[in-house]
């Protein structure tokens, strides 16, 4: 059990790398969603909904390279050695160049399942960013288990800035669907190649069977967890994109990447509860402190920030975006009240990995997926586009899965939280139902 001077020194560690996570991902929302407003001002619907088509695909295949390995450098109990960060160089790169393969060999399946082969140029150039994705892992798993946050943080925000500038650049010259696609390699590969150079890892290949079974054996839980989570991503490019076309994933993305881009304050919170709670496992009520408080601070930063750009959507649509993406508006607010009620539970789920119960979040992961796909899937021909929406708001029924689970370890308190969250998603949908009645009235 640590004692209290060094629990007080992880919280004062893991104070500053909040703050510096804070920073990073407040100033990559503005990037962001300045990267989105050029795209979807200057490249249009078809040709994002085009390179949505094609990311989707090749970002889950890419969330698989890394087996949870990262994961497991960040949380082993002793300090990985050279021989360990080599092994897991071996393993994620195999990994990886399998997946590739895999990618490749499905594309005539792609084709026929969306009656086109339009995406599959792009498809092709952005399968090449799986391995670079995966590698980088190594070196940030480095960064993450030393509290690093400050490295960290400005590592992402100037591969992020760098990506906008080179996808505004090809926008620029009438790209169209390759102004994303050279930004997203442009971001990925400068992430690699600043986080090899800052941890000074070469990224050597060697090979210990008994470390490969340990890393294999925690990547598995860790693996089947997230990536079940990661099983959503596929609905609006694999489903949406089957029965409304190119353009139908346009606008469903776009409501995501607003969202997202607002929400990715609970990512950093997520980023740092394994590294730092992992420190806590064994002192339960500092741990159940800390956890409680990280999810009303999550809630009351990220409501207003939601709640904000629903409020705005109407000026930002007519002056920014154009009125071609109004769906995109109205679909919004569902997906923004989705993404608050799971910064919820994505703390706990973190939470649930240090205390080494990561098949209670595949279950509810799993569910939340089978429940989004079957209701988007069952409602599309009625609705449209609008399906994913109400596809969202019936898959939060699956969370309470994940406080059943934690709370045989802890248990988490809702009454600070509860009058929070039921105002901000209230005064999400004040301005599409103040829309709807006007064309009403």
């Amino acid at each position: 059990m640590p004692s209290r001077k060094e629990v007080s020194a992880i919280s004062s560690e893991t104070a500053r790398g909040g703050v510096y996570l804070a920073v990073r991902y407040g100033l990559g929302v503005v990037v962001s969603v300045g990267n989105m407003l050029v795209m979807t001002w200057w490249i249009g619907p078809h040709a994002y909904g085009l390179f949505v088509t094609a990311i989707g695909l090749v970002a889950f295949l890419a969330s698989l390279s890394r087996g949870g390995v990262d994961t497991y450098l960040v949380r082993s109990e002793t300090a990985p050695d050279a021989k360990a960060y080599g092994t897991a160089t071996t393993i994620i790169g195999v990994l990886s160049l399998l997946l590739v393969l895999v990618a490749v060999v499905i594309i005539p399946l792609l084709v026929r399942w969306y009656r086109s082969p339009e995406f599959v140029a792009p498809y092709l150039v952005l399968l090449l960013t799986i391995p670079v994705t995966a590698l980088t892992g190594i070196p940030m798993a480095r960064l993450e288990r030393n509290l690093d946050f400050r490295r960290i943080a400005g590592i992402e925000l100037s591969a992020q800035a760098l990506g906008f500038v080179v996808a505004v650049l090809f926008a620029l010259a009438r790209g169209g669907v390759w102004a994303p696609v050279a930004g997203l390699i442009a971001w990925q590969g400068f992430t690699l190649i600043s986080a090899g150079i800052t941890t000074s890892s070469s990224l050597h290949p060697r090979y210990d069977a008994n470390r490969a079974r340990e890393m294999l054996s925690f990547g598995v839980g860790m693996t089947a967890s997230l990536r079940s989570w990661q099983l959503r991503t596929l609905v609006n490019p694999v489903l949406v994109g089957r029965f409304a076309g190119v353009e139908g994933v346009a606008y469903v993305a776009l409501a995501i990447r607003i969202a997202e881009a607002l929400g990715t304050f609970r990512l950093a919170a997520g980023r740092m509860a394994i590294a730092a709670l992992a420190r806590l496992q064994t002192h339960r009520e500092k741990f159940r402190d800390a956890l409680e408080q990280a999810l009303y601070y999550q809630v009351i930063t990220l409501g207003p920030l939601l709640c904000a750009f629903s409020l705005l959507g109407p000026f930002v649509l007519r002056h920014v975006m154009g009125v071609r993406w109004a769906p995109s508006l109205l679909l919004y607010p569902f997906v923004a009240a989705g993404v608050l009620v799971n910064s919820i539970y994505n703390l706990q789920a973190s939470a649930l990995f240090v205390v080494e119960r990561p098949w209670v979040v595949m279950r509810c992961y799993a569910a939340h997926v089978v429940i989004l796909g079957a209701g988007t899937l069952i409602l599309l021909p009625r609705l449209g586009i609008y399906a994913y929406g109400w596809g969202e708001l019936l898959a939060c029924g699956a969370y309470p899965l994940i406080h059943t689970g934690l709370a045989e370890v802890v248990s988490i308190s809702y009454e600070r939280l509860t009058p929070w969250v039921v105002v901000f998603t209230a005064a999400m949908f004040l301005s599409p139902v103040w829309h709807m009645l006007q064309h009403l009235f």
